[in-house]
């Protein structure tokens, strides 16, 4: 009788396992500082075989920093509904199959990028609160237990928030980069300039006629507020944006190749980017160091580069 009695608290294991599982994800399973060379995959959170499992293939269950610790019970749940599907009932079925079918895509096709399981969100902590709140009716919870369960779950939700804005912090901290000015006293419309205050008179100040072309480092600001001629380049994945569509530019050549290859095949000698963008990539931000000379750099980081003349050209 006693055991009966007792049984209903293990619910609560629910709620700690997921403080459980928010402890260990955020202090020894997630990195604070990326590897040479792997920024772009480090900021996305999958810079590691295990981490591509957790917030890629599976970040729909397990990517805490953005979805929580909550929906980590949808994947077992799904899984017993799965092996139970003989006694689902019609509708139980479908959303059992539509919810697994977009967990695979999302997983398989988008895995890399947060926001397409953050789509998922809402149905699966759905999910999981109606499974677990009719789990406990069959054990027979009280109705305190069964809120005091709900409760601890919107607490632990918020500690996990509380764990991912701290490992943001020491994310911060270990970042070498030196930010050239703090921007916290300015007024709050400064945060979203994306560019010079000032880019064509910036680019004239510099020696960039209106008719030079400029390889620009993925700053659409260059083709909004701007006419002069620009190529579209991104070098965390070293994708030029051409006539012929995507085609890469330093994965096929050396550097003195680019170089040959910027002046006779592309049209330019200048590189429109920014300290931070170039740190995706460690071989651009090298050839820019390298074999470029830095013309002008804003305040905000913003670079302006033009190839040495290496060949005599």
């Amino acid at each position: 009788m006693e055991s009966r009695s007792t049984r209903p608290l293990i619910w609560l294991l629910v709620p700690l396992g997921s403080i459980a599982f928010s402890l260990l994800y955020f202090l020894v399973l997630m990195p604070v500082k990326a590897s040479p060379g792997e920024l772009a995959l480090f900021e996305r959170g999958i810079g590691s075989p295990l981490l591509k499992v957790l917030n890629g293939y599976f970040g729909s269950f397990f990517n805490l920093r953005f979805l929580g610790n909550t929906v980590c019970w949808a994947m077992p749940i799904l899984l017993i509904l799965a092996f139970r599907w003989r006694s689902l009932v019609g509708w139980q079925r479908g959303a059992l199959l539509f919810l697994s079918l977009a967990v695979l895509i999302i997983g398989g096709a988008g895995g890399f990028n947060y926001r397409y399981a953050l789509t998922l969100l809402p149905a699966l902590l759905v999910l999981v609160f109606v499974v677990v709140d009719k789990g406990m009716v069959r054990s027979g919870a009280t109705p305190s237990l069964r809120t005091s369960v709900h409760v601890l779950l919107v607490l632990v939700t918020v500690a996990n928030s509380q764990l991912s804005m701290d490992l943001s912090s020491r994310m911060a901290l270990a970042d070498p980069v030196e930010r050239p000015r703090e921007m916290n006293d300015d007024a709050f419309y400064t945060k979203f300039d994306t560019g010079p205050e000032n880019l064509d008179q910036w680019l004239d100040h510099a020696g960039v006629r209106p008719s030079d072309r400029v390889l620009v480092n993925n700053l659409p600001v260059y083709f909004y507020v701007t006419d002069r001629p620009g190529l579209y380049y991104w070098c965390g994945a070293d994708q030029y944006f051409g006539p012929n569509g995507e085609e890469p530019i330093f994965r096929t050549r050396t550097d003195d190749e680019v170089v040959r290859y910027m002046i006779d095949e592309l049209w330019t000698r200048f590189i429109f980017s920014d300290r931070n963008l170039s740190r995706y990539d460690l071989r651009f931000e090298r050839f820019l160091e390298t074999h470029c000379k830095l013309l002008a750099e804003d305040d905000k980081g913003h670079t302006l580069h033009v190839l040495k003349d290496t060949f005599g050209r």
